[in-house]
Parts: structure tokens; C-alpha cells; sequence
């Protein structure tokens, strides 16, 4: 059994008639702590240009406050430039990792949308600022990439969600020892070499389909990753219906591709209003969190903050059974043997 409480502040995050390139829709946001600000990159759709192809573009926003909650001062921050990114910018996951901020991002090069135009890209920072370097990463199908806050066994890692356009999708891991080897070719070459080796199997049936969500959180216990788990994506046998859901996970430590528990079940499945209705209706998505605040998107066009706790059980993978607390205000999640 899980309980939720969703905060009486949401959505936390809706569209700025104000600002025509956020005017339509803003949501997966994904949050960094620096000093005593928050700041929240996040997607956002212009309003329509029936000038333009396609009329609807989406960029990186960015947002800042003391409370995590009312994020203001928001403006453009990654908006396209490069040919491979010419037709939007989307979704993106931020990490401060030894004295930069990446934002890893969605970039798409292509229109229609296909899947051999829709790529990962990352973003650079020193200040959150402005942007002093950017680069395609992968030249292969790919989105939801995020960065672990630190090297594990010396190693630069990263998690994402390979194959969203060419199902099914699988998450995995992908490690390196210079930074620059992300957007180098022939590194991803090397890696393409094995695929199954690098991929964590988090899929409950084989009709589900996943995405990497909020970047992992270190704990005592392992690295929580919160992610989207959707239920029923491809039509089964039984035609069951297609379930939104955000659920959990624990990697060990040392070793990422080791599952050492999981969520039984969904955390949150769409509910409310703004998570039934919007530019995508029935969704909800997991963004960056900090304390152990998981922001999600709802109906894909704004954005919520959940509870001040929710709790949930998990099994290891040897059976054994602990609770994991979400609570408001601690450095990581308490969990319970």
C-alpha cells in the first residue's frame, strides 16, 4: 500500500500568458539546489505561430526561489541553435557534478518527428547564467538521460532510456572515465558493441514501457532512482488499460545495473484535474527532486510537487522488505528494515 499526499500548492508551475514562449504548456521540471536558491529547469511550449513549422516549439525554461515551490524570474535558457536541435528542446534533468551544471536534454532534428531525430543533448553551465558549451550526445535513439552526482569506482555514469521511438525501450547505463567521451562517437560506438550488458530490466510485462525519471538520489542503502512505469503501453491480449504511474527503485551503489529493490507498485497514477487533462491527458512523469520532494507532470502542461511524506514498501531482490519514508526536510529517505 502506498500513500501520497499531494501538496496543496500544486500545480507549482503553469504557463505564462505573459511570455509567448511559454505560453501553452510548461512542465517536467527538474530542480538543483545552489546556496539557498532552487533552480528549476524545465520544458515549455510557445504559444502557436502559424507562421512557423512546427507551430508549437519547445525550449528549456528557468526558474528560481528560496522555498522550492514558487519558482520566479523565469526565463528561456536552452533554446534551439544547432542543426540538431533546430525543432526543440525538451525535458530536461539537471546535476551539479564536479563544479558544472549538466542538463541533459531531448533534441530534435527532424520534422515529423521521427526516431532518428530525436537524440540526447547536454547542456553546460558554470552559473546557470548562460550556457558556455553545448553538445549532441548520443547518435542513436535516445532520451531521459540523467547524471550520477558523483563517480562511482572512479567512473563518469550516466542512466537513460534507449530506444523510446524504436520499442521497446530499455534503461541503461553507460560509464566512462573523461567527461568528453558523453558526446564522442566512437565511445558510443564501442558501447553499442553489447547493448544488453549495459541495460537494467525494470519492465513488469512485456506490453510496459519505461523512462528514466528524476536523476538518482544517493542513500546508506543505494541509489534511489524514481521512474516512469507505464502499465499496459502496448495493446495485450487482455486489452487492459494503459496505466501512468511513477514508481521507485534502489541500484547498488557500486554497481548501478544491480537492482537491490523495487516499488511493488505505482508511488502516483494521474488523480487530479491537472493530471487527467492537459496538452497529454492521464500522465503523470517524475522530475528532479530535492529532500526527497518529487516533482511530477500532469496532463503535460503543468507541473506539481507532491507530498510533504509518502510512504512505500519495496522488496529486495532476495525478498527481504523495508519501508521507504519521503520526508520533508531530511537530506535523504529514511528507510525502515
Amino acid at each position: 500500500m502506498y500513500v501520497v499526499k499531494r501538496s496543496h500548492h500544486n500545480p507549482i508551475l503553469v504557463p505564462d500568458k505573459d511570455h509567448y514562449w511559454e505560453d501553452f504548456a510548461t512542465f517536467n521540471m527538474s530542480v538543483v539546489k545552489a546556496g539557498s536558491m532552487f533552480y528549476g529547469v524545465y520544458r515549455a511550449i510557445s504559444a502557436p505561430d502559424r507562421l512557423r513549422t512546427p507551430e508549437k516549439i519547445s525550449i528549456i525554461g528557468i526558474g528560481r526561489c528560496r522555498d522550492g515551490v514558487h519558482f520566479e524570474e523565469r526565463v528561456p535558457f536552452i533554446i534551439p541553435q544547432e542543426d540538431w536541435e533546430k525543432y526543440g528542446c525538451e525535458d530536461p534533468r539537471i546535476t551539479f557534478f564536479e563544479g558544472n551544471y549538466y542538463i541533459f536534454y531531448t533534441a530534435l532534428s527532424k520534422y515529423p518527428f521521427e526516431a532518428s531525430g530525436i537524440k540526447v543533448a547536454v547542456a553546460i553551465s558554470k552559473d546557470l547564467k548562460k550556457i558556455k558549451e553545448r553538445h549532441l550526445v548520443t547518435p542513436f535513439n535516445a532520451k531521459a538521460m540523467t547524471l550520477f552526482p558523483e563517480r562511482i569506482t572512479g567512473k563518469i555514469t550516466v542512466l537513460f532510456s534507449l530506444n523510446t521511438d524504436i520499442p521497446p525501450a530499455k534503461i541503461a547505463v553507460a560509464q566512462m572515465d573523461r567527461i568528453e567521451d558523453l558526446w564522442n562517437p566512437k565511445f558510443w560506438e564501442e558501447w553499442s558493441k553489447d547493448v544488453d550488458k549495459h541495460v537494467i530490466d525494470l519492465k513488469k510485462s512485456p506490453y510496459d514501457h519505461i523512462e528514466v525519471g528524476a536523476p538518482p538520489i544517493k542513500t546508506s542503502y543505494g541509489w534511489l532512482l524514481v521512474y516512469s512505469h507505464i502499465q499496459n503501453y502496448f495493446s495485450s491480449p487482455e486489452n487492459l488499460d494503459r496505466i501512468f504511474g511513477i514508481e521507485a527503485v534502489i541500484l547498488d551503489l557500486d554497481n548501478p545495473l544491480r537492482v537491490l529493490g523495487r516499488t511493488r507498485g505505482p508511488l502516483l497514477v494521474p488523480r487530479e484535474s491537472y493530471e487527467l487533462l492537459g496538452h497529454v491527458p492521464d500522465v503523470v512523469f517524475p522530475g528532479r527532486r530535492y529532500a526527497l520532494h518529487i516533482l511530477w507532470g500532469g496532463g503535460y502542461d503543468q507541473l506539481r510537487r507532491p507530498c510533504e511524506s509518502a510512504r512505500s514498501s519495496a522488496d529486495y531482490a532476495s525478498g527481504l522488505e523495508f519501508t521507504l519514508s519521503f520526508c520533508a526536510g531530511g537530506r535523504e529517505p529514511y528507510y525502515y528494515p
